[in-house]
């Protein structure tokens, strides 16, 4: 991934992970941490579907990144017609991206899902930054 994607999936998703990605307490003294790649995994592996936890994940990032491309038109991060593509459908994409990513499930999901949203819905090259 080049520089430029990186830089913009981190200023993309730390918006989205303060505004509407869920956390988890992560010890008794309340701390918060973002939800890891692993945590959300867990979530997207039902028996023949994604859960819903997971794919409400994946649809608040989707959105929230979505609004902030609105905003920014020139910073596409990635390119989802939702009359094309069901939410089914790309948190299945997120979850194979996940499932073959095991070395990295401790990272944070905001940026794995970011990643596997700009690896299988790229935006045509005169959009992306």
């Amino acid at each position: 991934m080049n520089g430029k994607i990186k830089e913009a999936i981190i200023k993309l998703v730390l918006f989205a992970c303060f505004a509407c990605i869920s956390f988890t307490l992560s010890s008794q003294e309340e701390e918060e941490q973002a939800l890891s790649g692993r945590e959300l995994l867990t979530d997207c592996e039902g028996t023949t579907q994604p859960t819903q936890a997971c794919m409400k994940y994946v649809f608040g990032l989707v959105q929230t990144v979505v609004m902030l491309q609105q905003m920014e038109p020139g910073q596409q991060l990635f390119c989802i017609n939702p009359t094309e593509v069901s939410l089914e459908t790309v948190t299945n994409k997120v979850t194979a991206f996940l499932e073959d990513s095991p070395e990295r499930l401790g990272e944070d999901a905001y940026v794995l899902v970011s990643e596997a949203l700009n690896t299988h819905y790229p935006c045509p090259m005169q959009d992306v930054i």
